[in-house]
């Protein structure tokens, strides 16, 4: 079940998840960004069937109206105090929540003011603090403490209460945006401390401002952790034992994903070996990243070739900081290691992979087809990808004395998604995923005689040239089709019986 959580979109769990059993302390500035937390714990909350929410001074709406249709809890049952009573109705709250609370209650969320607190010592706040710790943890259910007012006041007096409470985050404003302070906060991953994330309101909730990767990134180096630690599957050393104690081995991704889950920075390091790995690998690249943050370091290695320049790029925008190739020897793989360290990954993550996947994947058909399924394919291809990936569209103009239906003889296509067709006496070719300094090398190996030695050359079509394709013009049938198999002109063959006239002496100057 997951965890109910702060739904910051861009923090690692271990900054946002909260356990079963803890109190937990947020203090906003202001009611609308603790509406904004608030709602967003009920939305992390979805697999929990019961869950209390006590509003104290206010009602829930305003709450209620920033989860989306369709989340939260199960079961959500209100308790409303209004402002006159709200300072009694706080002093009773380790004596009413069990009263509220049932044995499926697995979430209980208290929002009020800071004015409900007026007056209290500091010695009355840590009694009725432990009185919530005591009843939380035994009960099982994560209370969250959701103040809102003059931070700046109460915050610090929450921080001797480290052991009576899970953890304590305050979010105020900071440079024309949010900042969550974490003080210290405690879950299933750990303990963490002294954290600050500037975040902001956005369609759906919370997220982090991506800008704040470098400032991420100066607190973790300054604290340390796992940045020296190597994640690797077994078959990236070729058979080598771990080079250092930094060196985990790991059989297969499944067995790699749990301690992946649980690093910072560390060095993943995924072996891939067939190319039908390519989108289960990217969708645990992607997960790896969105789950993880920026400071991983995820890294491919290809023990078989196997990848085309596409399933690359599909990797790496989902996630990956390096694909190193199959012919990689193992002391240059551990040079390319030692360059991602201390990186930060600059992409942008797509919020779901399956699109990426579907881009960079080839048309199902390849070999030479009629020019309108041609345009067909190559349209719908290019509307789609955009700049997903980069391939290549050719017009290949024959030399004098050949059609382009005889070149088709020795045109050898074994690549899914490549297609060709005659149009217009010209050969047009469809390369997925061939860049453009490939060309000519593509050409090589798709042509079984020198492909220069059948053409003038090539031209590069772009997507209105594709698109006239599609215009009525002089076109005949026989052109847009491929035609039947022409062979190639050859030598004429050799005959036993030839009549010829015999030579006759004749020398300059002599007279008729």
């Amino acid at each position: 079940m997951t965890a109910p959580h702060l739904a910051i979109a861009g923090l690692p769990p271990e900054f946002v998840e909260m356990h079963g059993g803890g109190l937990y302390w947020v203090v906003a500035a202001g009611s609308a960004p603790a509406d904004l937390v608030g709602a967003g714990v009920l939305g992390s909350a979805s697999d929990v069937r019961d869950a209390v929410l006590a509003t104290l001074g206010r009602g829930a709406d305003a709450m209620l109206a920033e989860l989306p249709p369709g989340e939260g809890p199960a079961r959500l049952r209100l308790f409303r105090s209004s402002a006159a009573a709200m300072q009694r109705t706080l002093r009773g709250l380790a004596v009413d929540l069990p009263r509220a609370a049932t044995a499926a209650t697995r979430l209980c969320m208290v929002q009020f003011p800071l004015a409900a607190l007026e007056g209290w010592s500091d010695a009355r706040l840590a009694a009725w603090n432990r009185q919530l710790q005591a009843w939380a943890e035994q009960a099982g259910t994560v209370l969250l403490l959701l103040c809102h007012g003059e931070v700046a006041t109460l915050a610090p007096r929450l921080l001797a209460l480290n052991r009576t409470c899970s953890g304590v985050a305050q979010l105020h404003p900071h440079r024309g945006a949010l900042q969550l302070l974490l003080h210290y906060w405690a879950n299933a991953h750990g303990v963490v401390a002294r954290r600050a994330f500037a975040i902001e309101a956005a369609e759906g909730g919370l997220r982090r401002v991506p800008e704040e990767a470098d400032s991420v990134l100066s607190a973790v180096e300054a604290s340390g952790g796992d940045r020296d630690l190597y994640l690797a599957e077994a078959d990236v050393l070729e058979g080598a034992p771990p080079l250092s104690p930094a060196w985990r081995l790991h059989d297969g991704w499944a067995d790699l994903l749990p301690s992946a889950l649980q690093a910072r920075e560390a060095t993943v390091v995924l072996a891939i070996r067939s190319n039908d790995q390519v989108d289960t690998l990217a969708r645990l690249l992607h997960r790896l990243r969105r789950e993880r943050g920026d400071l991983l370091k995820l890294v491919v290695r290809e023990v078989q070739p196997c990848l085309r320049y596409a399933d690359e790029r599909l990797l790496l925008q989902c996630g990956g900081n390096m694909v190193v190739p199959a012919a990689t020897p193992l002391p240059r793989l551990l040079t390319l290691l030692e360059t991602v360290q201390r990186q930060c990954w600059q992409g942008q993550l797509a919020a779901d992979p399956e699109p990426l996947i579907r881009a960079h994947r080839p048309p199902e058909v390849n070999g030479i087809v009629a020019a309108d399924r041609f345009r067909q394919i190559v349209g719908e291809r290019i509307d789609q990808d955009g700049s997903a990936v980069e391939s290549a569209v050719l017009a290949l103009q024959p030399v004098a004395g050949l059609r382009a239906e005889q070149t088709l003889q020795q045109l050898n296509i074994r690549r899914q998604g490549d297609v060709a067709c005659v149009y217009r006496g010209q050969v047009r070719l469809f390369l997925f995923g061939c860049r453009r300094d490939a060309v000519e090398q593509a050409l090589s190996n798709l042509y079984r005689l020198p492909w220069r030695e059948l053409f003038d050359g090539y031209q590069r079509l772009a997507e209105y040239d594709i698109a006239a394709m599609n215009a009525r013009g002089s076109d005949s049938e026989s052109e847009t089709l491929p035609a039947p198999a022409v062979p190639l002109p050859q030598p004429a063959a050799p005959v036993n019986e030839v009549a010829f006239n015999a030579p006759i002496p004749f020398r300059l100057g002599d007279s008729a």
